[in-house]
């Protein structure tokens, strides 16, 4: 009996690990968001850049945590796009306190050169639009990075498109990392300085580049120790505190979002994307009718760049 009872005793005090895993991004340009469209200064003096479109494959992460515990997911590849929520899904893995990450921007050389057209639609390395492959020679377009660039925030008047192609560019990245646990299960912050990306690259009179030289070697350099760091918390939050951003809740019909909310993303359990709608920020509402009865997540982009990661129920 004081076995079973000391047994008891350890099962309800020992930290409880498991459930989703997920990884955060908070993306910036030093300490302001990083949003597509906004005007920012270059590296050299009197240059200004106007990013379009940054994706980018990231594959072979390892999750060190709980001491000296790692978690090596070989087969995962997330295809980060900042178009999205920022928030990716890792899987239902036994992740308590984080300690550091440790994954690769690019895709494997394994599996650099296989046929796209093998892969199912949802998956990251199927074929894409705009395209993420360069051919079976070349295979993935490991970082693609688009837009204008100029002498002045007015005078855009030049075009950068780097696409860094070829396994020689396969990179390593590691960096302290922290971890906190949600009703979803543990979010690990990553702050990714895009604002890094260029340095030491002038993009202010355009280059065009797609291969593996030149300013491809320099980004790919500059986004394997400059870009990635722990994020100070994670961007989108499910404390208590916050509660009164969604209501009602639970809902049926209509919630409503707090002022200056601009968009809001409703996930299932498994991180899809249910349902999407862009918001009235003096009036921010969504229909929720044609949602089953449930457990959802939302998320909500505001005015000012943050985000707020809500848990909704509905219920009819």
């Amino acid at each position: 009996m004081l076995t079973r009872f000391c047994l008891l005793l350890a099962l309800l005090t020992s930290p409880v690990i498991g459930g989703e895993v997920a990884l955060v991004f908070e993306q910036t340009v030093a300490d302001a968001p990083f949003r597509l469209g906004s005007v920012y200064p270059g590296a050299r003096p009197g240059s200004f850049y106007r990013p379009e479109l940054l994706r980018y494959y990231i594959s072979k992460i390892t999750i060190h945590h709980d001491g000296s515990k790692k978690t090596h997911l070989p087969d995962l590849y997330l295809l980060v796009d900042v178009r999205e929520l920022g928030r990716y899904n890792l899987g239902d893995l036994d992740v308590g306190s984080v300690d550091s990450l440790t994954f690769h921007i690019g895709v494997d050389p394994a599996r650099n050169h296989l046929d796209p057209a093998t892969y199912p639609d949802w998956h990251p390395l199927a074929l894409k639009v705009p395209s993420m492959h360069w051919g079976w020679a070349g295979g993935y377009r490991y970082v693609t990075y688009e837009g204008a660039s100029g002498t002045s925030p007015t005078n855009l008047a030049a075009m950068f498109q780097i696409h860094t192609v070829d396994t020689t560019l396969y990179t390593r990245v590691a960096f302290k990392a922290s971890s906190t646990r949600t009703s979803f299960g543990v979010e690990i912050p990553v702050r990714a300085d895009y604002g890094r990306l260029f340095d030491d690259i002038d993009v202010s009179f355009g280059v065009v580049l797609h291969g593996n030289t030149d300013e491809a070697v320099t980004l790919m350099k500059n986004i394997g120790t400059r870009v990635f760091s722990a994020g100070s918390t994670t961007s989108v939050k499910s404390d208590e505190s916050s509660r009164s951003t969604v209501w009602p809740n639970p809902a049926s019909a209509v919630v409503r979002f707090s002022v200056g909310t601009i968009e809001a993303h409703v996930t299932d359990l498994s991180g899809s994307t249910v349902l999407s709608t862009t918001c009235d920020p003096s009036a921010p509402l969504m229909s929720i009718g044609r949602l089953s009865s449930g457990t959802y997540g939302v998320l909500l982009r505001r005015q000012d760049g943050s985000t707020t990661y809500e848990t909704l129920v509905i219920t009819r």
